[in-house]
């Protein structure tokens, strides 16, 4: 299946996007940095995207997205529910605490991600929810909900405590590990 040219560019935009805001911090960046680092005019920005908030609600719903796909590939049915939890928490989240980890501005982007797309993030919460529910159910876990709610929790806090990440690696793989005892 191909894309369009418009679809193209638009992918082309989000991409680029997480570089500028990166770099400037949201607040800070403009469409005119948007623009450069996607290599168009702003006027071609312009015509793919109304303003700045749907570029960054573009940029939150392709890495939440692509987050979702890469936790379910790394859990796929009947693996060790140990493995394919750690595995599902650090395709789900690990490259977005190192988009952070590499912004002096990550704070105040998450904070604006808090606001401006909450929705995305409720979703996709959800959708990581009913994976880990299938799975652990499927492993024979009679809390499945329960508990995959209670991982969702505790694999967002540990995204969000700010720690080097070799620290974050082994603190999911803790949690995870916690899964296995009975």
């Amino acid at each position: 299946m191909s894309i369009s040219a418009d679809e193209a560019r638009r992918v082309r935009v989000v991409t680029a996007a997480i570089t500028a805001f990166s770099r400037h911090g949201y607040r800070r960046c403009t469409m005119a940095d948007i623009a450069d680092a996607a290599g168009m005019s702003r006027p071609a920005l312009y015509l793919l995207f109304p303003g700045k908030e749907a570029v960054f609600r573009a940029v939150a719903a392709a890495l939440l997205a692509d987050a979702a796909v890469a936790a379910e590939q790394a859990w796929p049915a009947g693996a060790d529910p140990v493995q394919g939890l750690a595995a599902a928490i650090l395709a789900k989240d690990l490259l977005i605490q190192r988009l952070c980890g590499a912004s002096p501005h990550a704070d105040e982007i998450l904070a604006v991600a808090a606001s401006l797309t909450e929705d995305l993030h409720h979703a996709s919460a959800a959708r990581f929810a009913n994976l880990l529910t299938t799975r652990l159910a499927a492993a024979g876990k009679g809390d499945a909900a329960e508990l995959a709610r209670m991982l969702t929790n505790a694999a967002s806090g540990l995204k969000h405590a700010g720690l080097p990440e070799a620290d974050y690696i082994a603190d999911v793989q803790r949690l995870a590990a916690l899964i296995g005892t009975n």
